[in-house]
């Protein structure tokens, strides 16, 4: 490996680093040096000119191929009713040309967001030869026309969800040229925003594309690959646990988690939680037997669990789950949080993995669907004030894969040019950089570091200023393994 000295930079201050500028060395994939007037031999040698150092930053619940996915498909994000998608349809179809009868992809509805239910006939009505399939930006449910029905083999009127969604997703692909490229331009994103790692949750493939992209000589960043119940079997065949590095990764790639998910989802009205008068609604995928049977499993195959629990009704009972299995992993999501919960979630150690931007996304949702429990949603303030382990993320391409955002959001509970919504649960940037990233810039540490041309953290006059000021972050070097990515 290339031994690499940064030349003068200033450590953005996690842990009460002082500002003075300093040298810091990175030598066979760790941080091997920091002082002053350091001269290490035959080192390639990069003049930072006091620009700031940091640890890269980790996106803690990805779905990687879906987010590349995106980038193919029609956008129907911020719709307020159906009607409006299908003129986003018709004004696709009408760029294609008339022998073109491909399947037409669409993503980023939001069902909370609608005025009223969709019924096929009005796709239908819009997509001429064209099988249509819009996924919801929850990846939780699907509307098809009839042509697609018919090439899927399903039938239904209006909106596909949760279990049978799951199962028909996967099908539904894309040309693979345009797939590949469109992996490569998500990679180079990532390390233009200082992403060094991911938590990638894949659905079928159990492997994804990172061993088939490292042996193409992708450069990549780290990764830890969770799997889903569907190919538990392969994975636990393969002798495969949680940390362990994957064959033709170089030690980026490792086994993550099994993943899985316990109930539904806000925007598509299917979140598992409780109304005022303890009455439980939504979707629950597993009975409580179900869940321990699961989480066991994984846990005597060495694998921690990941559970999804976005309502307070479903987080109990995935507590309940987690005790009676002893499984360890953590809490995916936990939007909405019962208080009497916390000192459970404390005593098994679970770290919550939590998506900021999707406060962003949904508090209008909120407002209206959980009018009485909204102090109970996303409270991050609370629950690391009581000493929970925050885990950021986005659960791209659910919300937009850029760490930047989710520290904003959990710093300001709302874009910078709207009312902080329920400010009394907002943390500090530092909080919030610390929730993003796994190591610290110190000697012994992975050389996963990335400058930047400002403090991200400097003190501004509000929590909007605050937030804008990491959306403003500019990152001009990423660095995986001590290796430069950007």
């Amino acid at each position: 490996m290339t031994t690499t000295l940064l030349r003068s930079v200033r450590r953005v201050p996690l842990d009460g680093e002082p500002a003075e500028p300093v040298d810091v060395v990175l030598a066979d994939g760790r941080i091997a040096a920091i002082g002053v007037g350091l001269d290490p031999s035959g080192a390639a040698v990069e003049q930072c000119d006091g620009r700031w150092l940091a640890p890269g930053l980790w996106d803690e619940h990805t779905h990687f191929e879906q987010w590349a996915q995106t980038a193919l498909r029609v956008d129907t994000a911020g719709t307020t009713d159906p009607a409006e998608a299908c003129r986003r349809v018709a004004e696709h179809i009408a760029t294609l040309t008339r022998s073109d009868d491909s399947v037409v992809v669409g993503f980023g509805h939001r069902m909370s967001s609608w005025s009223r239910m969709p019924v096929t006939a009005e796709l239908d009505a819009v997509s001429g030869a064209h099988p249509v399939v819009l996924m919801a930006g929850d990846a939780h449910s699907g509307w098809l026309n009839t042509a697609a029905q018919r090439a899927y083999g399903v039938s239904f009127d209006g909106i596909c969800t949760e279990a049978d969604w799951f199962a028909l997703m996967p099908r539904v692909g894309d040309d693979p040229h345009q797939l590949a490229q469109a992996r490569l331009r998500r990679i180079r994103e990532l390390f233009a925003l200082g992403v060094v790692g991911l938590v990638d949750l894949v659905m079928d493939d159990h492997l994804g594309p990172w061993q088939r992209l490292a042996a193409e000589g992708v450069m990549l960043p780290r990764v830890d690959v969770g799997v889903f119940p569907s190919t538990l079997d392969e994975v636990i065949a393969a002798g495969l646990r949680t940390g362990d590095p994957l064959p033709g990764g170089d030690g980026l790639l490792r086994m993550g988690s099994l993943k899985i998910i316990a109930d539904g989802s806000l925007s598509s009205l299917t979140a598992g939680v409780r109304d005022t008068h303890g009455d439980v609604h939504g979707h629950f995928a597993y009975t409580l037997a179900e869940l321990v049977s699961l989480q066991t499993r994984a846990r005597s195959h060495g694998l921690t669990v990941a559970t999804h629990a976005i309502g307070d009704a479903c987080l109990s009972q995935v507590l309940d789950a987690y005790e009676a299995s002893r499984a360890t992993g953590t809490i995916e999501h936990a939007q909405l949080v019962d208080r009497s919960d916390i000192p459970r979630i404390l005593r098994h150690g679970l770290p919550l993995s939590v998506q900021p931007w999707h406060l962003v996304d949904d508090w209008r949702a909120m407002d209206e669907l959980w009018a009485d429990r909204c102090a109970d949603a996303f409270p991050f303030r609370s629950l690391l004030d009581a000493g929970v382990t925050l885990r950021l993320g986005s659960d791209a391409p659910v919300a937009p894969l850029d760490p930047w955002r989710a520290m904003a959001a959990a710093v300001h509970r709302n874009t910078p040019d709207l009312a902080s919504w329920h400010p009394e649960e907002r943390i500090t940037g530092a909080e919030a950089f610390r929730a993003s990233v796994r190591t610290r810039v110190a000697v012994g540490q992975p050389a996963d570091v990335i400058l930047l041309d400002a403090n991200p953290l400097e003190p501004e006059s509000d929590s909007a200023a605050n937030a804008q000021h990491l959306l403003d972050a500019k990152v001009s070097g990423t660095y995986v393994a001590g290796a430069p990515r950007l």
